[in-house]
């Protein structure tokens, strides 16, 4: 009897195994992979606008056939910001995959934990959405294709995407006990089959901001991290418009975020700013994050008790801001300017806030900003677009050496 189970076993674990790599995308191009899946017509919809309904693709092609019917399990790990809308199978594996929280478990414990060729591990910032298709059967060259449909909402970048294949069980897809580790049976083998790791995308976080844009680098990095968010156009989709201006209340926001610094509805007030207006408990802009940034000694507001909350905020308070932040939090990081350095830009501006713009000028707080011309003037306005470029310009000397 144990020799009979074992022999059904090892039959049933071959048939499986015939599906293998069968369940594998679609992504730019064709790769042949030894195995049971040659990989082909892969398309991550690279270079587009970040929308609700992305959309990617792949094609696998089976090179054994299967001797009953199976299911096909497909993993794809993606940013924790986006979510998959849909999966669909198209070809002898038909129809909307069902979504499997069981399986998703292995993938972020099991699959994780494991080495070798087929594995790289976890990812901070990044989640699995995990299912399996219908069952089904399939005979050697017969193709199949998945479509992930993702909403991205909103949050571009460039992010390196994993999708990893496997098996199931026709009856007992969720068998936690005896198949899990059929599930991920693609990541077996040497070269591993069915597996493409660390596939890169980049996709635009505002419609209006792509490449060679003004202050793309600041804004699509900002937007990656969640810093910044823009007007939305429908389908998913926001412009910046990077020369709109930022109200002094928005930048309270936006440095707080560029500083990491936590903000939470549960604080007690510092101060009682005369124009802020009655606290929304359930919002917390703007207070609490105006409240945050005088707690850390970036913001002051006007001797006349008031911060001015929906006046746009100017170039020179802007830097003056930003310098408090550093010297507050970061003053190690911020190089004192040498009584011989001569500062080009805010001369015009009020003692203090020339005396930050030296400093800032000094750190490459002022780096990208064209100060001969269009931002030369240093009491006026600062569009969206030059405040992400200074809030950017921080950060990276936060992180540098």
């Amino acid at each position: 009897m144990k020799e009979q189970t074992s022999t059904a076993r090892g039959s049933r674990r071959k048939r499986l195994l015939a599906l293998g790599g069968a369940v594998i995308l679609v992504i730019a191009l064709a790769v042949l992979m030894s195995g049971c899946v040659q990989i082909s017509d892969v398309n991550l919809s690279s270079g587009t606008d970040a929308g609700s309904n992305h959309q990617i693709s792949m094609k696998f092609t089976a090179t054994f056939d299967s001797t009953g019917d199976v299911r096909g399990v497909i993993a794809i790990r993606i940013p924790e910001a986006w979510e998959v809308k849909s999966v669909i199978f198209t070809g002898t594996l038909n129809g909307a995959a069902t979504r499997s929280s069981v399986m998703e478990g292995v993938y972020a414990s099991e699959w994780e934990a494991a080495t070798g060729a087929g594995y790289n591990g976890h990812k901070d910032g990044y989640e699995w959405w995990v299912g399996y298709s219908a069952p089904g059967t399939f005979a050697v060259n017969d193709t199949n294709e998945v479509v992930f449909l993702i909403d991205t909402h909103g949050r571009g970048g460039t992010y390196l995407l994993d999708f990893v294949t496997g098996i199931a069980d026709a009856a007992d897809p969720e068998d936690e006990t005896n198949d899990h580790a059929l599930w991920h049976i693609s990541s077996a083998g040497t070269p591993p089959t069915g597996v493409l790791l660390d596939q890169a995308i980049t996709l635009y976080s505002f419609t209006d901001v792509h490449p060679g844009a003004e202050y793309y680098d600041a804004i699509q990095g900002m937007a990656a991290k969640g810093l910044i968010t823009g007007y939305p156009t429908g389908g998913g989709y926001s412009e910046f418009r990077p020369s709109n201006s930022v109200f002094r209340a928005q930048f309270a926001k936006m440095i707080d975020g560029a500083l990491g610094l936590v903000v939470n509805e549960a604080m007690a007030p510092p101060v009682s700013f005369s124009d802020l207006g009655t606290d929304d408990p359930a919002d917390l802009y703007p207070h609490e994050y105006v409240w945050v940034a005088y707690t850390n000694n970036i913001i002051k507001g006007y001797t006349d008790g008031s911060f001015r909350p929906y006046t746009p905020i100017i170039r020179g308070h802007v830097i003056t801001m930003t310098v408090r932040a550093m010297q507050a939090m970061h003053a190690a990081k911020l190089a004192t300017p040498p009584d011989s350095y001569v500062q080009t830009w805010g001369n015009d501006l009020p003692a203090e806030h020339k005396a930050n713009a030296r400093i800032a000028e000094y750190n490459n707080l002022l780096l990208g900003l064209p100060l001969t011309t269009t931002a030369s003037n240093g009491n006026a306005g600062m569009p969206r677009g030059e405040v992400a470029q200074v809030l950017w310009n921080m950060m990276n000397l936060i992180t540098g050496p």
